[in-house]
C-alpha cells in the first residue's frame, strides 16, 4: 500500500533531502511537497489525505506548531513530525502537549533518523487504531449485551456502568435519584469490605420477591488497580426466569410427590378393600348356596322316604333365597359400575333429584305409609351426576322406611342447605338408629346389622351410595344412637 506523505518545508533543499531518505527506506511512497502558504491552503482545502506529515518548526509563512494544531484538529489521529533546526527543547515539549508524536533534529546525521520515527510513529498509529477500534466494539458490546457491568470505587461510588446496569436498576443513565437505596447497589456495597485485596473476587446473589415483581439477579465482584487506584469492577446476571423456571420445578416435584403419595394410599386403600370385597362377597355370595343346597338335600331325602310334606314350604325357600341372590348379583354389579365407569358430572337441582326419586320409590312396601317432609329451595344446584345422585337418594330413603319398628308410621325428612363450596343434603329418619360402634363399618360391602328376618336387605345398598358419592368428589356421614333414628349427611360441591 502506497504510503501517503505529506512534507512541509519552506527550504527546497532540506525537503530534497529529506524525500531522499524517505524514498531510500519506503519503495512505495508517495510525497506531497509544500514551501508555501498556498500551498498548504491547497492541501488543507483537500481534507488531507495523508497518511503522515511531517514539518519544519520555523518557516516564512507560519510556525510547525501552527502546523500542528491545524492537522491534530482536523485528522486528530493522523502522526505528525517536526523535522527542524530552530526549535528548542521548550518547543519540544509544547508540541508533545498538542499531539506531536515525534521530534527530530535537522542535521546531516539525524537525516537517517527520519525514516525511523516515520516507521515507529506509523506502528504507533496502527496500534492506536487497533486499540481504538477494539474500544469501539468493546464499548458497542458492553451496551447491547444483557449483562450489568459496572465499575465502582472502594467507598462504593459508582463510577461506571452501562445501560443494562442502569435498566437493571430502572434509572436511567447518570440518574442519581433513587440509587443510593437502591436493593441492589446496597447489596453490592455491603460485600465490598470483603475485597481486601486487589484481585480479590466475591460472588452473590440478590433475590427479590419474584411474587411482586422483584428479581433473581447474580453479582460477580473483583478487585482491580485503575490508574494507580484500587476500584472494583463487577458483573450482574438477571437469571430471573431461570430463577422463576426452578421454583415451579420445585413446586411441580412437590405436588408430584404428593400426587404420588395420595395415589400410593388410595391404591393402599383400594387393595384392602379389594380384599374385603372379596371376603365379603365369598362368604355372602355363599351362604345363601348352602341354604338352597341344603333345601336340596332336604327335598331329596324327603322324596326318598316318601313324605312330601314340606314340598311346597322348602320350594318356596328355595325360591326366596334365589331371589335375594339374585338382587344381591344386581346390586353388585351396580357397585362394580360405578367404580369403573365414568361419570359425566353436571349442574344438578337438588329438588329435581328429589322428585326423580319419589317417582322411583312409589312402588316401595313402606314408602306409601310413610309421611315424607321435604325442604330443598329450588335454586340449590350441586355438581353431581344425575340418575347417580337419584339413585344415591332411592336408597337413602328406602332403608329410612324400612328400618323402622312395625308399630312406628316412617318419618323421612329431606332438606339441603348451601354451607360455603359445598351443599349438604340430609336424610333424616325415626327408624332403629345405628349402634355408635357400628357406625364406621355401615358402607362396606354386605355389611348387615340385622338379621333377614327382622330386615331383609343385601348389605349393598349403602356401600353404593358411598361409592357414587366418592365418584362425584362428594361424600357422605351418619349421626344416630339406638332408636334415636339417623341422619345420613351427603356433601356435595355446589354450583
Amino acid at each position: 500500500m502506497t504510503l501517503r506523505v505529506l512534507l512541509l518545508d519552506d527550504n527546497p533543499d532540506d525537503r530534497m533531502l529529506a524525500r531522499r531518505e524517505l524514498e531510500r527506506h519506503f519503495s512505495d511512497c508517495a510525497i506531497t511537497e509544500v514551501g508555501d502558504r498556498h500551498g498548504f491552503e491547497g492541501v488543507a482545502a483537500s481534507d488531507l489525505p495523508f497518511d503522515l506529515v511531517i514539518t519544519d518548526y520555523q518557516m516564512r509563512w507560519t510556525t510547525g506548531l501552527d502546523v500542528l494544531k491545524y492537522i491534530k484538529a482536523h485528522a486528530p489521529q493522523m502522526p505528525v513530525i517536526m523535522f527542524t533546526a530552530t526549535g528548542t527543547q521548550e518547543i519540544a515539549v509544547e508540541a508533545m502537549k498538542h499531539g506531536l508524536d515525534d521530534y527530530v533534529i535537522k542535521s546531516p546525521r539525524h537525516y537517517a533518523r527520519l525514516p525511523v520515527s516515520v516507521r515507529t510513529c506509523l506502528d504507533r498509529t496502527e496500534i492506536r487504531a487497533r486499540a481504538i477500534r477494539t474500544e469501539t466494539r468493546l464499548a458497542a458490546l458492553l451496551e447491547n449485551i444483557q449483562l450489568g457491568v459496572f465499575r465502582m470505587s472502594l467507598a462504593g461510588r459508582l463510577e461506571e456502568a452501562n445501560g443494562a446496569f442502569w435498566a437493571m436498576l430502572d434509572l436511567a443513565p447518570g440518574h442519581a435519584d433513587g440509587l443510593e437505596a437502591h436493593p441492589l447497589i446496597v447489596r453490592i456495597r455491603q460485600e465490598l469490605g470483603r475485597l481486601d485485596t486487589t484481585l480479590a473476587t466475591a460472588e452473590l446473589q440478590v433475590l427479590g420477591d419474584l411474587a411482586q415483581g422483584g428479581h433473581a439477579r447474580t453479582v460477580k465482584l473483583v478487585r482491580v488497580r485503575v490508574n494507580g487506584h484500587d476500584a472494583v469492577d463487577g458483573i450482574v446476571e438477571d437469571f430471573t426466569p431461570l430463577h422463576r423456571a426452578n421454583l415451579e420445578i420445585l413446586r411441580l416435584n412437590a405436588e408430584l410427590e404428593q400426587r404420588i403419595a395420595e395415589r400410593t394410599r388410595q391404591l393402599q386403600e383400594a387393595n384392602e378393600a379389594l380384599e374385603a370385597f372379596g371376603f365379603s362377597v365369598s362368604h355372602d355370595l355363599r351362604e345363601p348356596l348352602r341354604t338352597i343346597q341344603g333345601y336340596a338335600n332336604a327335598l331329596k331325602e324327603d322324596y326318598q322316604e316318601g313324605r312330601l310334606d314340606k314340598f311346597i314350604v322348602y320350594v318356596t325357600r328355595i325360591e326366596a333365597v334365589t331371589r335375594r341372590v339374585d338382587t344381591m348379583v344386581v346390586d353388585l354389579l351396580e357397585f362394580a359400575r360405578l367404580s369403573r365407569t365414568e361419570i359425566a358430572i353436571d349442574a344438578v337441582a337438588v329438588i329435581d333429584a328429589v322428585r326423580d326419586m319419589q317417582l322411583m320409590s312409589q312402588a316401595e312396601p313402606g314408602y306409601a305409609r310413610a309421611r315424607i317432609d321435604i325442604d330443598v329451595a329450588p335454586d340449590i344446584v350441586v355438581k353431581a351426576h344425575r340418575q347417580t345422585l337419584v339413585q344415591t337418594l332411592t336408597n337413602l330413603v328406602s332403608n329410612a322406611v324400612k328400618f323402622v319398628p312395625p308399630e312406628r308410621v316412617p318419618h323421612v325428612r329431606i332438606h339441603a342447605l348451601r354451607c360455603g363450596a359445598l351443599v349438604r343434603i340430609a336424610v333424616e329418619d325415626n327408624g332403629v338408629g345405628i349402634p355408635l360402634e357400628a357406625q364406621s363399618r355401615i358402607f362396606n360391602v354386605f355389611e348387615r346389622l340385622h338379621s333377614e328376618e327382622e330386615f331383609p336387605g343385601t348389605g349393598i345398598g349403602l356401600a353404593i351410595v358411598k361409592k357414587g358419592l366418592e365418584r362425584m368428589g362428594g361424600g357422605i356421614g351418619v349421626i344416630s344412637a339406638p332408636d334415636a333414628g339417623a341422619s345420613f349427611l351427603i356433601d356435595l360441591p355446589a354450583v
